[in-house]
Formats: structure tokens, sequence, C-alpha cells
């Protein structure tokens, strides 16, 4: 038995207060209070330090005395572990871990953006050929990230260690840590906002872009579901200082100067594209022809498509709704009115989008879709496609399924006229609307109403009106779905019906898949989300998918994309208030998946959109589209303002394609595609002559002499029919007809 001196020094393996296993500022706190029965805790070793103490006061047996005695002088074994105490020395271990390789990673990210974003003239053949000015560059850019990574991971453990030291949680690390992820994609902002690299490579991408959004959306999840009470609370003292009246009518407010902002924009931008001689007779002149023969009671009919039977048009297409347009055009009835309504009405559009969203999720997260609805690069492109009866049907769709979510059944009943009366083929989409509030029984009765008044309209127009019309090449454009011995779209249903999978092997080829790309990556693909919403794709589908033998419908620049951006950005709506509803992490994926999709927005409209103003990169149509104005192309105007001042009014002409949109305010107005047909006049432009059926019905009408030049300016000429032959040989030998 050892003496006081003995029981006093420290007995390190013991298990007494001062051995660091039983140290309470790293044991669980419930596990100080354990006993015998229950665990090896520090209730044994506070016993054997004891005992010693006991012995030193009297010789008297001692009483009651636990047996066997210990012996102070044995060595004592060391404690176990309990099994409270290994779990949270492993899961120190794993925050550690995390915390350590989180900066880490952050530390090489930041080191690689900083070497990409500043003085980096060189990126753009780097990323395009792998290719550096200077061959030592890529060592040092390696150089600078292992350095990155290792003193992120070196501050960051000795941070830990400090954190641990002061008695402070390590999840508080972690948690910033995570909170900062969303820094890992840095290095990609100068990558991915790099047009030049980016032009005319869309494929690349567009596929790459998809997994770069599926892992921002990720790192923004747990970004939000590990916000510190410190920014927590930064947050909400800021959005407590913003007035009640920005609160309130602020996400309206900007939803309003967008609109008004895009349609500003486009119609400076059309126009001056129209005064460029950029516009083409395909298609703007047949729309502003139709137009003012309907200012003129001549309703639908086309002597640019039909010269011989202007009422064919009828064959084509029914845009009547375009008239209800004429009050305002009748005030200045010239192509550039069509412009002006046309990019009132797309950017207006998300006004009634805003309407219908904010019923369905927060009013700014209503106003931040529409802000990613007018930046979408397809509408970009659909409002420069020409005049076109479909974009402007958006806005009536719009608030078909605003009025009809909000029960406005007078608003729903106006909006849906105007719809269908724009062009036949709406009425396809606004069908499977009906369908859909049916079937879903979120609206039964009004989406009841909505199927049979849209379908029986299609049917009536498609199959009875304009069959008894006549016949025109738009079929072909479905030749390879033709059923045997049968053309045209009754020929189509037929094959769809009775051969699903020959159908569906037309839909699957590589450059339909890359068209869907265009319309579902600037939404991070949250239409696709929810298997119901997937009724969003079938018009769509059914108006652009199943064409095999013409590519505008499925190219991303032209108005056709409109067949589908109404339907999808409402899709968009619905599956963001599923994932804000949803059981588990609601709002935090919510708003994760809107930051997807702002960023998918933001980097493609920044590469393939109108705003940027960017030389070639946007395109519309088949045109690349140029935002420069030179002072030659001005000049060039107004030669043609000049030459074809002597025109009456009301005289007949025929045009080539640049110079015709400029003249096809008149009832006879006729392309010269097609020869000048019944026209007194005509007007054309050397620098229009490759199209190889323009350069012989003009060499033929200057050779027959059934026109005569009257007067020529530069590139441009006028010719009238019964006009004095003496300049035509020197015209014809000039352009090299």
């Amino acid at each position: 038995m050892s003496g006081p001196s003995e029981a006093g020094s420290p007995q390190p393996e013991s298990g007494v207060p001062g051995d660091p296993s039983a140290n309470p500022s790293d044991a669980p706190p419930d596990e100080a209070t354990t006993n015998d029965a229950g665990s090896d805790g520090p209730a044994d070793g506070a016993r054997i330090a004891e005992a010693p103490a006991a012995e030193t006061e009297a010789p008297a047996p001692v009483v009651n005395a636990p047996a066997p005695v210990v012996n102070a002088t044995a060595p004592a074994k060391k404690r176990p572990l309990g099994a409270v105490e290994k779990a949270a020395r492993e899961l120190a271990l794993v925050q550690t871990a995390r915390v350590v390789a989180l900066a880490s990673l952050l530390g090489g990210a930041i080191a690689l953006w900083t070497q990409l974003a500043f003085h980096s003239p060189w990126l753009d053949t780097f990323l395009l050929d792998n290719e550096l000015d200077d061959p030592a560059r890529r060592m040092s850019i390696l150089v600078v990230i292992v350095l990155a990574i290792a003193g992120g991971a070196v501050v960051s453990f000795v941070a830990t260690q400090w954190w641990r030291h002061r008695g402070r949680p390590l999840a508080e690390l972690e948690q910033w840590a995570w909170f900062l992820s969303p820094l890992l994609m840095l290095p990609l902002g100068p990558v991915l906002f790099r047009p030049k690299v980016w032009m005319g490579r869309h494929d690349t991408l567009l596929t790459s872009l998809v997994l770069i959004l599926l892992v921002f959306e990720q790192l923004a999840f747990r970004c939000l579901t590990n916000v510190p009470p410190a920014a927590r609370a930064w947050w909400v003292d800021a959005v407590a200082q913003v007035p009640a009246r920005v609160r309130k009518h602020g996400p309206l407010a900007v939803v309003l100067a967008a609109a008004a902002f895009f349609s500003a924009f486009f119609i400076f931008y059309t126009l001056r594209w129209h005064y460029k001689l950029r516009t083409g007779n395909y298609d703007l002149s047949i729309n502003n022809n139709l137009m003012f023969g309907g200012l003129h009671g001549r309703f639908l009919q086309s002597p640019l498509v039909f010269p011989k039977e202007p009422a064919k048009y009828l064959a084509n297409h029914v845009k009547l709704g375009a008239y209800l347009f004429l009050p305002i055009y009748a005030l200045a009835p010239r192509a550039e009115t069509l412009f002006v309504i046309q990019s009132i009405f797309i950017g207006f559009g998300s006004v009634p989008l805003f309407l219908f969203a904010r019923r369905h999720v927060s009013e700014w997260m209503a106003a931040i879709v529409c802000l990613a609805y007018l930046s979408y690069y397809p509408l970009h492109g659909a409002s420069f496609s020409e005049f076109q009866a479909v974009p402007v049907a958006a806005f009536f769709i719009f608030v078909v399924i605003w009025a009809a979510d909000a029960r406005r059944y007078r608003w729903l009943a106006g909006a849906l006229v105007a719809a269908l009366l724009m062009r036949e083929d709406v009425s396809v989409g606004l069908a499977v609307l009906g369908v859909f509030l049916l079937l879903s029984g979120y609206r039964p009765k009004v989406g009841l109403v909505i199927a049979l008044v849209s379908t029986a309209y299609f049917l009536l127009l498609r199959f009875y009106v304009m069959d008894a019309a006549g016949s025109w090449w738009f079929p072909n454009m479905y030749k390879e779905l033709w059923a045997d011995g049968e053309k045209g779209f009754r020929s189509v249903i037929k094959t769809m019906l009775t051969n699903p999978m020959f159908t569906f092997s037309k839909l699957i080829v590589e450059k339909k898949l890359y068209y869907l790309l265009h319309l579902l990556t600037p939404l991070a693909f949250l239409p696709v989300r929810r298997w119901y919403l997937w009724a969003a794709f079938l018009p769509g589908a059914f108006l652009t998918l199943l064409v095999t033998n013409y590519d505008p419908p499925i190219t991303y620049s032209f108005h056709y994309v409109m067949h589908w951006a109404p339907y999808l950005f409402v899709a968009s709506v619905v599956a963001l208030e599923a994932l804000r509803n949803g059981p588990i992490f609601g709002p935090e994926r919510y708003r994760s998946a809107a930051a997807a999709m702002v960023a998918g927005s933001l980097v493609l409209s920044y590469n393939y959109g109108a705003f940027a103003r960017r030389e070639g990169s946007f395109k519309a149509g088949f045109s690349r589209i140029e935002f420069s104005f030179t002072e030659d192309e001005w000049n060039r105007y107004q030669e043609l303002l000049e030459i074809t001042s002597m025109i009456p009014k009301d005289a007949s002409v025929a045009a080539t394609e640049k110079c015709g949109p400029h003249l096809s305010s008149r009832l006879d107005m006729f392309t010269m595609r097609q020869g000048p047909q019944t026209a007194d006049w005509i007007v054309a432009s050397s620098r229009e002559l490759k199209l190889s059926k323009t350069r012989p019905t003009l060499k033929e009408a200057l050779v027959s002499g059934t026109f005569g030049v009257v007067k020529r300016l530069d590139d441009f000429a006028v010719m009238k029919r019964g006009y004095s032959t003496a300049e035509n040989q020197a015209l014809i030998d000039d352009w090299e007809l």
C-alpha cells in the first residue's frame, strides 16, 4: 500500500481526470455522469484515486469495503473508449477531413480562377487548341494550383485544431466550408463567358453545360442547407431594411421594366436590320402585304406566294389574328409597324407569365422566371425572324394559362379566341393544354372547353378549309412519314398511329437532340423533372420534331421555337412549385434549381443571345445578325428610297428579295423569284442575283423587251413595263446576266 505521496502523484494510465481520455472538453457531456454499472467511464478512475486517502486515517478495518481490495501500487490497465466517445472522435476525424478537402479544393479553384480571369489573352487559343504562347506558362499554372491546394489544406487543418482547442464544434467550420462550396465553380466563369471560344460550337457548350449545371445545382443546394447563423442573420437584416413598398411592388416593377427594355431593344435593332436591307420577301413582304391587303378588304390573299391565285394562300396558313392589329397598322401601314407590334407583344408576354407564376411561387421567384424568359436566346432568334404570328401568339397563350388558373373566364375567352386566330397550328398547343387541365383535375371543366374548342378549330381548318383551298409544298416537310401511296397530314397521322416505332426513329436523330438541348438547357431541364410536365413537349414535338425534310422548324433560331417556349416556361414554374413543396429540404431544392436556371440562362444568353450585341454570335433564321450600322449601309438605304420614289403608291411591283420588304405596302406585290408576273414595275439589286431563280427571270424581262430600264443608282435598278429598252443591254452586261 502506498503512502500519501504516491496517492498524490499523477497516474496517466489510471483514467483519472488528468488523463486526456477523460477530459470533459473532449468527451460528450452525458458521458461524465455515467456510473460503474453502465460504462467504463470516469467513475471507476475516481474510486481508485480515492483509495490511498482512506488508508491514512486509521488502522481499523474498513467496513463494507468493496472486495477485492484494489492495490493502489499495482499498474492499472488503459481504460477502453466508450461507444459514444468513439463515435465522437470518428465524427471529429470525418469533419476535419471534409473541411480540409473542401478548403483545399477552394484554394485550388480560386488560384486557377486568378490565372484564367486576369491578364489572359492567351485563353482563347488555349481552350480551342490546348496551346500556349509560352510553354512554361502551363507549369506555372500547375505550380500555383498545387501550392494553393496545399496552402488550403494546411491552413484549414490548423484552423480545425485551433477550433477544437477553443472547445468549438467542428460542425461550424464544416458549415462554412459547404456554404462557400459554390466558389468551386469559379474557374468555369472565364471559360464559359468566352464568346470567341463558343461561337459556332453550340454542341460542345450545351453538352458540357448539362453536367456543369447539375454540379452547380448540387453545390448550391449544399450551400443553402448550410447557411451559417451569422450569414442568415445578415440576410434577414438586409431584407428587413428594404422598404415595404419595394418588397410589395418590386417584382412586378422589375418585370414591367424588363419587358419595356426588351421591346425597345428589339424594336430598335429589328428596324435597323430592316434598314440594312437584310429583311426579305420571305417572310416580311408576305406578311406586310397580307396586312395591307386586309386594310383594303382583301384578307388572306398573297400574290407573293400565289401570283396567279392569291386567295390560295389559305392553303398555306390561316393567320386571321394579325388583322386584330389593323387599327394600329392603319396609322402607319408599313413593314416597320409590324416589327413594333411584334416586339411589344413578345416582350410584354412576360407580364401574364408573371401573373401566373406568382400564384405558384414567390413573387421574386416569378420575376426571376420572367427575366429568364426575356433572356432566352431562342426567343431572341424568333424576335428577329422577320414578322411571324407564332411569337405574337405566345402573349395570348400566357393570358389563357393565367386566366384559366385564376378563373378569369372573360379574359380567358378573349385570349383563347385571339390565340386561335393567330395561326391554325397554335390550336395544337392549346388543345394539349386543355387536355392537361382536364386529366390532371386541376381545372377540368375549363380544360374540357379549351380542348374541345381548340381541337375542333384545328381539325376544321387543317383538314377541310385549308384542303379545300388547294395544296402547297408545306406537307412535304413530313415526306418521310407519308404512308404508302399517300401524301399530306392525313398520311402522317396514319403513320403515327399505325407505326409508332418508325415515327419515333425519325425523332431520335442528332440534330433534333441538339435542338432539344437548345430549348431545355437554359431552363436547367426543369420541365423534365416531373413526368406529368412532359405534356409541355407535345405541341412542339408534333409541330417541329416530326418534320423530316425541312430544317427551319428544328433550328433554334427560327420562330418555330415559340411552339415550345410558352409551355416550357409554364412547366418550369410548376416544377419549381413541386420542388418547393417537397417533403425534404423543399425550399432549398427549389432555390438551388432556380439558381441553376439563372446560371444556364446567363451563360447561354451571353454567348448566343442578342443583348450582348456581339457580331457573329447571335443568329436569327439563317443569318448572323450584325448590330452595327455603317454610313455606307445608311447611304445605300437612302439610295433605295430615292430610286423607288418614282414608283406610284398604287402601282404593281415585282422586286428582288431584299428590296421587296420596302415596297410591299401595296395590293399587287410580286417576288422576282417567280418572275414579274403582271407587275408594271421591277426593282432589283445586283447584290441579290445569287438566287438561281432570280437571275433568269430578270434577264428574260430585259431581253424580251417587256421592261425597259428607267433609272440606275449604284447597285439598284428600276425597270418599267413598256419603257424604252435603250439601257437594257448595258444593264445585262454590267450585271453579267
